[in-house]
């Protein structure tokens, strides 16, 4: 008896060569592109058993005004995300260019957060919320889906706190810039 493949593919179901070198190319292509698309800044926050957990996002987005929801995603790996996944609320703090700084303090899991100067309010349950951001989401997690190494989460906003807009922060091939008022960078 002979083993049937069908064309490109081994019978015991391993990618071939070919694919598996597409695949590479595909996700290098995919990694360059999304470099190249600026994406606005949030800091999302929730309170874990340990004590407050946070950390920088650029995938947020809104979903829908009624019901009031937005999503984001979140490595898997990360502690700070099984942590937001795991708390009661969270809030989602969108920044502008003031708050640069503190951006990249939550983009580094090294670097110091919730620190005194930084900030931060605290709502009775525990929650983070950043004092001074262009606004404050607050609500909690209705869905997530796992995709890979990846976990997209649709959130219900519950309460908005508005700020100062201030002049807007992207993050872009690697890097923080200011999107002006007036468009100017």
């Amino acid at each position: 008896m002979t083993a049937s493949t069908t064309q490109g593919t081994p019978a015991d179901g391993a990618d071939a060569p070919d694919e598996q070198r597409s695949r590479e190319e595909l996700s290098a292509d995919f990694r360059a592109a999304f470099r190249h698309h600026p994406g606005g800044i949030a800091i999302i926050a929730a309170a874990s058993e340990s004590g407050p957990v946070g950390m920088t996002a650029s995938s947020v987005a809104s979903v829908s005004v009624t019901p009031t929801t937005l999503l984001f995603s979140l490595m898997r790996s990360s502690r700070s995300a099984v942590a937001v996944l795991a708390a009661d609320a969270l809030s989602v703090n969108l920044v502008n260019a003031a708050h640069a700084d503190l951006a990249r303090a939550f983009a580094d899991s090294r670097a110091p957060r919730f620190t005194p100067d930084q900030g931060w309010d605290y709502l009775a349950n525990g929650t983070p919320v950043l004092t001074d951001a262009s606004a404050s989401l607050i609500g909690h997690v209705t869905h997530t889906v796992e995709l890979g190494e990846a976990v997209v989460v649709v959130a219900e906003i519950t309460e908005v706190r508005r700020g100062d807009p201030g002049d807007g922060l992207v993050y872009r091939n690697r890097a923080f810039h200011v999107l002006a008022e007036d468009g100017e960078d």
